[in-house]
């Protein structure tokens, strides 16, 4: 019988396209290329088509949430990263009927800016009243769906293009309940999607299709970013309630401290932003991080000259990996001129205390009932000192400038990204 899902997976393309990605992975580029050698891949093939072939039990991870609490992720040996990353790029090839459109997650070119830029689109033109919507989050997403709709999503893509051994090994993967913990000792529970294995994104996006079919089918706007979910329109409760129904049928259910209903007058968290109407800015937690990093590579860095400094704020800001940055990933979705200027004062001043040795620069916050903007400044003691005996500061280009730079053309600000 001939398995067109196995032909695509081993298709050279895929593997070369693997080994680029897993680089930026952290798996070195020798160790790719000899595991994705085609003795090898000739090897995986018999393996996979005999009913050979198993993914390892993953091992866990424990990684820091912003509440305090730790998430489980899984991670795979190298050669089954490969594998599983292989494998759900081809699965979002091959059934993107599966992912309904008002899903955004995982998907080239569509970034958690552009949907943030188009909810704010959708509230600024909602009829003004004491709920705008709501936004929430599902609890514990990657934990709880059962293994029924995991089958079910590998049934219909088995029922489009034929029955497949990569299918069956997938099948498999989920199916078993083995893992190693975080000392090396061999574990069994229900693991679900696996958060941290590639195919948990597509799993996450098409296993509740239906939900996010009734929710786009109202009146209003729906959008889904993996397990956060938001809707903005008159009949909010109406969707609630099918929420809410549809979960508990699926024996899942929303995050209850996550459920938030909007008001056109309070700031709220969506992916990394905070939104009111039209405006754009950080959320809370991305304040405090900008906040960290900025400190991190200045005012807490024992023995740096301002020189260095700078140095080490512009490769945060702007250059980052060369491809992405803080920058890239920001300015072209904030919109609220005074939170830029207060982030770019806050990194003026960190540079500034550096050449005093006067370290007292206050930190940032954010005010959700703040009118102008959420980014708030704490008074730092030795502020206005510093600002007195120092002006522009060589070789950093302002958050503003930047900002300006990058709505304007990328390649404008690439140019000012290699002047520095």
């Amino acid at each position: 019988m001939n398995d067109k899902i196995l032909q695509m997976f081993f298709d050279i393309g895929r593997w070369a396209k693997a080994i680029d990605k897993g680089v930026g992975k952290d798996i070195r580029k020798d160790q790719l290329i000899k595991l994705c050698s085609e003795g090898t891949r000739a090897d995986m093939y018999k393996a996979m088509k005999f009913g050979r072939y198993e993914i390892a039990p993953p091992h866990t991870a424990q990684i820091p949430k912003d509440n305090g609490e730790f998430r489980t992720v899984y991670v795979n040996e190298p050669i089954d990263r490969i594998v599983l990353s292989i494998a759900n790029d081809l699965l979002f090839d091959l059934v993107p009927e599966m992912i309904h459109p008002s899903c955004k997650s995982y998907q080239t070119g569509i970034g958690c800016g552009k949907v943030v830029k188009e909810a704010s689109r959708r509230i600024s033109q909602a009829k003004t009243g004491e709920v705008l919507g709501w936004k929430s989050d599902l609890s514990k997403y990657f934990d709880s769906v059962p293994i029924r709709y995991i089958d079910d999503a590998f049934d219909f893509v088995e029922c489009v293009h034929g029955k497949s051994a990569l299918i069956d090994v997938l099948r498999k993967y989920y199916h078993s309940d083995l893992y190693f913990d975080t000392d090396g000792k061999l574990c069994r529970m229900y693991q679900s999607l696996k958060q941290g294995c590639a195919v948990a994104s597509w799993l996450a996006n098409v296993v509740l299709y239906h939900v996010d079919k009734q929710l786009s089918d109202l009146k209003g706007f729906y959008v889904r970013y993996s397990d956060d979910m938001l809707y903005i329109g008159e009949d909010y409760e109406e969707a609630m309630q099918i929420v809410v129904s549809e979960l508990s049928e699926m024996d899942m259910k929303l995050n209850p401290k996550k459920v938030e209903y909007l008001s056109s007058d309070r700031w709220f968290k969506f992916l990394g932003f905070s939104i009111k109407g039209g405006s754009i800015s950080l959320s809370g937690t991305r304040i405090k991080t900008f906040q960290k990093e900025i400190e991190d590579r200045t005012i807490k860095k024992k023995g740096i000259s301002a020189k260095r400094a700078v140095g080490n704020v512009n490769r945060y800001l702007y250059k980052g990996n060369g491809k992405h940055s803080w920058a890239t990933g920001v300015l072209p979705v904030i919109n609220v001129q005074q939170d830029l200027d207060e982030l770019n004062k806050f990194v003026m001043d960190c540079i500034r205390a550096v050449s005093t040795g006067k370290r007292k620069v206050g930190g940032l916050g954010y005010v959700s009932t703040k009118s102008d903007g959420c980014i708030v400044r704490g008074r730092g003691k030795n502020v206005r000192a510093n600002r007195l005996k120092g002006g522009a500061i060589e070789g950093y280009l302002t958050i503003g400038c930047m900002a300006n730079a990058i709505r304007t053309r990328r390649a404008v600000y690439e140019v000012l990204v290699a002047s520095l």
